[in-house]
């Protein structure tokens, strides 16, 4: 194997300043986008080849299309080289569960946008639908998903960078893959190398944080309609001078409240597969790091360090939707409570009985499911951690 000519050293070290200065101009014009509430996820979306925008041309939507299959290639890429490179490295086991530990992340990301591609089509329908309703969101919850997206894509491109300078002091790869030529040959040669990989993985990284940051941003609206239909509920007052009015606001409530819960019911379909994939992950991930703590010495320091990392970014990631999903449970069931806190004793004895059939609807919270076996709860997240533990207790012992 040989070291790779220092024109194509050159080509990618331009090519790698340019995506760079590209991905840092995109997010600063995202950052000031704020027409509405969805605009800056689906935006980021398109740029990563998961969002072909409704008013492209035949011939723009082609081009579109070959750049998705693209970027889906360098995934496959990256899978492929890492499975062969853990593969040659059979025999050391601390090469093999890095390995595997390091691909989970992108396993877990590839899937992840295999189902977000499928349901695509119904995705756009639901922020269609949305969209025409006309509920409003305060600048203060789009402002904070952008920040939050902007936030996560830049602190995992500056972990990546961290992890590949430390592996490049250390004279190797960050993650053992298959290369045309010998990374280890000289530095020039493990640059290139260190290079390729990021560009690889960037791109889903990019597309995992889009998907996040759109399903968060979902939730979010869920979560603040369904605040302000409880505030709408407690600030009804009725009297014989306000019936025809009063009625009118709350026949609005109603309806709001029953598409509210169409949205809920149409997202739990659309994510189910995603939200189980997650769930699973975040198990095996953790399983997976507790086993490289025992089988990982302490001299092998920067080792550890980067398990724990790759746990933490995945465990706040995995607990941020597990918390959105309880603020769901816990706002869609507040309905009932604010509905009973209302001046209803004054009210005729029709608009009590429609108010008790909403009540009724209310104990039954709005809900997103992982596979239909678990609510997207902070239980839930609990139950992942204890599951992942759990398995690793019982590998342990069957290994002593």
């Amino acid at each position: 194997m040989y070291p790779p000519p220092n024109g194509i050293i050159r080509s990618l070290q331009k090519t790698t300043l340019v995506i760079c200065k590209m991905a840092a101009s995109i997010l600063e014009r995202f950052y000031m986008i704020d027409d509405g509430f969805f605009t800056f996820n689906l935006k980021y979306l398109f740029f990563v080849g998961l969002w072909p925008e409704k008013y492209l041309t035949k011939y723009q939507k082609f081009l579109y299309k070959i750049y998705e299959i693209f970027l889906h290639f360098l995934t496959v890429v990256f899978l492929v080289i890492t499975g062969i490179g853990t593969y040659q490295h059979k025999d050391d086991i601390t090469i093999v569960l890095c390995n595997i530990d390091k691909s989970l992340v992108i396993y877990n990301f590839f899937f992840k946008t295999i189902i977000f591609c499928i349901k695509r089509d119904q995705l756009r329908d639901l922020i269609d639908e949305i969209e025409r309703s006309g509920d409003g969101v305060t600048e203060e919850k789009k402002k904070l998903m952008a920040k939050y997206v902007v936030f996560l894509t830049l602190i995992s491109a500056a972990v990546i960078c961290a992890f590949s300078l430390v592996a490049l002091f250390e004279g190797k790869m960050s993650i053992e893959t298959w290369m045309p030529f010998d990374p280890t040959v000289n530095m020039m040669s493990l640059i290139t190398s260190l290079q390729i990989l990021a560009i690889i993985i960037f791109p889903a990284l990019c597309r995992a944080f889009a998907m996040q940051g759109l399903v968060c941003s979902m939730l979010m609206y869920l979560c603040d309609q369904l605040i302000h239909l409880q505030s709408d509920l407690r600030g009804l007052k009725y009297s014989k001078e306000s019936d025809t009015s009063t009625r009118m606001k709350f026949r609005k409530i109603i309806k709001k409240h029953i598409r509210l819960m169409g949205y809920s019911k149409s997202m739990e379909m659309i994510f189910n597969q995603y939200f189980l994939i997650q769930n699973l992950a975040v198990t095996v991930e953790l399983c997976l790091n507790a086993v490289m703590v025992t089988v990982v010495g302490v001299e092998q320091m920067s080792l550890l360090i980067t398990f724990v990392v790759y746990l933490a970014i995945a465990l706040i990631n995995a607990y941020i939707y597990c918390y959105l999903g309880n603020e769901l449970i816990i706002q869609s069931q507040g309905i009932a409570l604010a509905a009973y806190e209302s001046t209803w004793t004054s009210w005729p004895a029709d608009l009590q009985k429609n108010l008790l059939i909403m009540i009724n609807a209310s104990q039954r919270p709005l809900k997103l499911s992982a596979g239909g076996m678990a609510l997207l709860s902070i239980q839930t997240f609990s139950q992942a951690l204890y599951n992942g533990y759990s398995i690793f207790a019982v590998l342990n012992d069957v290994v002593n």
